[in-house]
């Protein structure tokens, strides 16, 4: 088969290295793709300004099999209802459904009347109207959290259990890049348990489930700081119940597909479901419609499965195997991914210090090391950082002492020669602590 795989960071680095694994695969396009990307398919001859139906149209008119959709830009943008008017097979859901992600307002709505356990909440509009909703909050119950409702790279989520918290956050809201994302926003009590992320893809026949992952959303170790897009993770998760994954999928998952069939909608996608895990179960922190950046990282090197064979039954190409799938789900052991950031993360603030990236660094890589860049690119045959996440190292070990480990002792001969260069040093460490 042919694939397009459309996206160009370190999430869609690794699902073209996994999609390159597949027997199904021949041939794989990338658009936009990265320099990092190039040697494991070819970049559709297409400018980072075409549009969403000029891409559609080039890729069937490239005899493509199918598409698949990496970030959730594209998708909220509706490459996926493009994709459908010339009836290309797309991994990834249509805009209206993509408003799981693009509108934290519409998925609250949609939780709530699905009865899908979450978070009490309200939905506000301009900077006045939010501050109240989240003093109240705070009064209440000692902790508010503000979400701006629309797309803002993971970075426009803010916990607040002071005072000063909600004007940290309301500053960052309305005097940042974020206003457009804030034009709406949700306030919500401040949940209580252990955070996780469950990863499903989903399409034609049952849903398949890719398992579970942690993410560590703030810049410093001990969860300080800012939250940011993701600085690393680990899979399976151990202190979660042996039925967690059946749970998530009778509470969540089949009550989300029931409300949205109701409301005149399918979904055709990997669907991201983050959770707050307590003694009463799972609560709905949020819904991402696409992989989780790093969690497609880690679960790309720990999952044993043929990723293409699996999007190619959501898209109605070929049968659901499920034989396959349950004799070949997951590695034995334990997977750690940690990522390197630049000085200026998570906000951009200050002149970025730019890294080159030696090519070894990916060329040295193996089954259980892998390494996936992002804000990586070429400049005159030299391998270049900018602002950002940079380099996510993942690595799978017989448990997460020896993952932790790899990963770690890869990322200190980079480290050591990028002054100011962040990362965090306790990813999974407290499953190694016990």
């Amino acid at each position: 088969m042919k694939v397009l795989l459309v996206g160009s960071g370190a999430r869609e680095h690794a699902l073209a290295w996994k999609l390159r694994q597949s027997k199904l695969v021949d041939d794989l396009l990338i658009w936009p793709g990265s320099a990092t990307m190039d040697v494991l398919g070819a970049r559709l001859p297409m400018g980072l300004d075409a549009g969403m139906a000029d891409v559609a149209r080039l890729a069937r008119n490239m005899d493509v099999d199918f598409v698949v959709v990496g970030p959730e830009q594209p998708l909220a943008d509706g490459f996926a209802d493009a994709c459908a008017e010339l009836k290309l097979p797309c991994f990834g859901p249509v805009a209206a459904a993509a408003q799981l992600e693009s509108s934290k307002a519409f998925a609250k709505d949609v939780m709530q009347a699905a009865g899908i356990p979450t978070a009490a909440f309200a939905v506000v509009q301009g900077e006045a109207a939010c501050r109240k909703k989240a003093e109240e909050y705070l009064a209440r119950s000692g902790g508010a959290v503000i979400k701006a409702s629309g797309l803002a790279s993971g970075k426009g989520v803010f916990v607040c259990q002071s005072q000063s918290d909600i004007d940290e956050g309301l500053k960052r809201l309305y005097q940042s890049g974020m206003a457009k994302a804030a034009e709406t926003v949700v306030i919500e009590e401040v949940l209580v348990g252990r955070e996780c992320s469950f990863f499903v893809f989903l399409g034609a026949g049952e849903p398949t489930a890719l398992g579970f992952a942690v993410d560590h959303k703030r810049l410093k170790d001990g969860d300080e700081g800012p939250n940011t897009g993701g600085m690393g993770c680990y899979t399976p998760v151990p202190w979660l119940p042996a039925d967690a994954g059946d749970t998530v999928m009778q509470r969540v998952v089949r009550p989300l597909l029931a409300e949205l069939k109701k409301r005149g909608l399918s979904y055709t996608g990997c669907l991201y479901v983050g959770l707050m895990w307590s003694d009463k179960g799972p609560a709905v922190v949020e819904f991402n419609v696409r992989l989780g950046d790093p969690e497609a990282e880690v679960l790309a090197l720990h999952d044993q499965r043929d990723w293409a064979e699996l999007i190619a039954a959501k898209v109605g190409l070929i049968p659901d195997n499920k034989e396959f799938e349950a004799a070949a789900a997951q590695n034995a052991g334990a997977s750690v991914c940690v990522v390197l950031a630049s000085p200026c993360y998570p906000y951009g603030e200050g002149t970025p210090q730019r890294f080159e990236v030696p090519r070894e660094v990916f060329q040295n890589s193996s089954h259980d090391n892998q390494v996936f860049a992002a804000a990586v690119r070429e400049e005159q045959g030299r391998l270049m950082t900018g602002r950002g996440r940079l380099l996510t190292f993942v690595s799978h070990g017989k448990d997460f002492v020896e993952a932790r480990r790899h990963a770690y002792a890869h990322i200190k001969k980079i480290a050591a020669h990028w002054h100011g260069v962040q990362y965090r040093h306790d990813i999974g460490a407290g499953l190694v602590e016990g």
